[in-house]
């Protein structure tokens, strides 16, 4: 009756989601003469508009000798301009009443600035002003250094079990970028030189590798005359730029090891390869992913978590533009061995590619995941970073329109056969996270 109610609020709660969302998004683009794509999406029902920006420039694009480069960038991006002090940036935003951050992946390195209406023009004029000349000099390059080599040590080397996924991708991947992190190695940041920075910027950092996405309350003559005013003029980028086409060996036997970390509970990481995104496997793949770990009556937490012998588990997959891996977390509760949660996760994940999935399971799982599709195409933020991705990784920005669909089409089958291609034990790896106190 439990599973009957649940499945019932889940089914609603999807059914009234998707139907909020059949609105479709509508949105007008094209390019400038220098290569900038323009997207604009009008919506007049919020105050607001959200400018933001997509470089198609990640880790994967980084020289492995000079690694970190894009997210190092995507602090400096923040130093000023020729016409912006230094320091100046966030506090001329704020005053207008608005917002900013950024985030760095592998693939790509994302701004943006929400903005009350009446202050787009300043936005775009922020925007070009660091796209064409981003206050890169010494002074920002050292201090920046300094920053992002702090954040490594906190973020990552000092934090518990910090290291996973930097400990994961260089046994999972041996030829592919995808091996090393986006923060990067502090040697490659604190060695690389003014050139090499400057260089880097020269590279990536031009319209020609960039989409605007301007979403919100705007007026569309204008909003076409500003951006004539201040991206039109920027130089086409005319450095080659990389686009690795590194396929990685498929690895056919499951490596296994142990970290020893500054932790006071052990824990267990695995990492199967995962399918690219937007292909129909990647599709399954997520749903796979919930059917594991996506909610009350999730594999994970009904026979792990509730019964006791899991603290906490998850099932992660980090959509990539390439292959890329799904990874599963587990902390044993206490009086369990990493070796018994291991087993009991390996069977768990197992049944996936030797029994097909009920069909109660499936609908439950298939709710939840266009619930979340959904959700995220409700607010400006979510949309406009949703036709972001799909243009820069697509080159199809109405892509934005079929997500939905795209799952839609997913089966039970696709799901089992999914997992026997994944998920299987002779293509993952497995690195068991033990307290420093039990290697001495």
């Amino acid at each position: 009756m439990k599973k009957l109610f649940i499945l019932a609020v889940v089914l609603l709660t999807g059914i009234l989601t998707v139907n909020a969302q059949t609105e479709k998004i509508r949105f007008t683009e094209y390019d400038l003469d220098n290569g900038l794509h323009v997207i604009l999406h009008h919506d007049d029902r919020t105050p607001n508009v959200m400018v933001s920006l997509m470089y198609h420039v990640g880790a994967k694009n980084e020289d492995p000798s000079r690694t970190g480069f894009a997210h190092f960038f995507e602090h400096l991006m923040f130093e000023g301009s020729e016409n912006i002090e230094r320091g100046e940036y966030f506090k001329i935003v704020q005053a207008a009443g608005g917002s900013l951050n950024a985030n760095t992946s592998p693939d790509r390195t994302y701004y943006y600035e929400n903005m009350p209406s009446n202050q787009l023009e300043l936005a775009l004029w922020m925007e070009s002003e660091r796209m064409l000349h981003a206050k890169i000099d010494t002074i920002g390059v050292n201090t920046q250094k300094g920053v992002v080599i702090e954040e490594k040590k906190q973020s990552y080397d000092n934090r518990p079990y910090g290291t996973f996924m930097y400990e994961v991708g260089r046994r999972a991947f041996k030829k592919h970028p995808y091996r090393w992190q986006t923060i990067g190695n502090e040697e490659h940041i604190r060695e690389a030189t003014f050139n090499d920075i400057k260089n880097f910027y020269d590279t990536f950092y031009v319209p020609n590798n960039c989409v605007l996405i301007i979403a919100g309350d705007f007026d569309e003559k204008q909003t076409r005359e500003w951006i004539n005013t201040y991206f039109a003029n920027i130089p086409r980028g005319t450095l080659p730029i990389y686009r690795p086409d590194i396929v990685e060996p498929a690895q056919t036997e499951e490596i296994k090891d142990i970290v020893y970390d500054n932790i006071q509970l052990p824990a267990v990481f695995m990492a199967y390869h995962a399918p690219a995104m937007g292909t129909k496997e990647a599709y399954a793949m997520d749903i796979a992913s919930q059917i594991l770990h996506g909610g009350a009556a999730s594999r994970f937490k009904t026979n792990l978590d509730d019964k006791g012998l899991t603290l906490q588990t998850q099932a992660i997959i980090f959509s990539l533009e390439d292959p890329g891996l799904m990874y599963v977390i587990a902390i044993p509760n206490m009086g369990n061995t990493p070796d018994d949660v291991e087993n009991a996760v390996t069977a768990e994940i197992n049944k996936l590619s030797t029994e097909l999935v009920s069909e109660e399971e499936f609908q439950m799982a298939m709710a939840a995941k266009e619930f979340e599709v959904a959700a995220k195409l409700q607010s400006l933020e979510g949309k406009a970073q949703a036709l972001a991705n799909n243009y820069t990784y697509f080159k199809d920005a109405e892509r934005v329109n079929k997500e939905l669909e795209n799952y839609e089409q997913v089966t039970r089958q696709d799901v089992m056969d999914v997992a026997k291609k994944y998920l299987q034990n002779n293509s993952r790896v497995v690195l068991h996270y033990l307290p420093k106190k039990e290697k001495e």
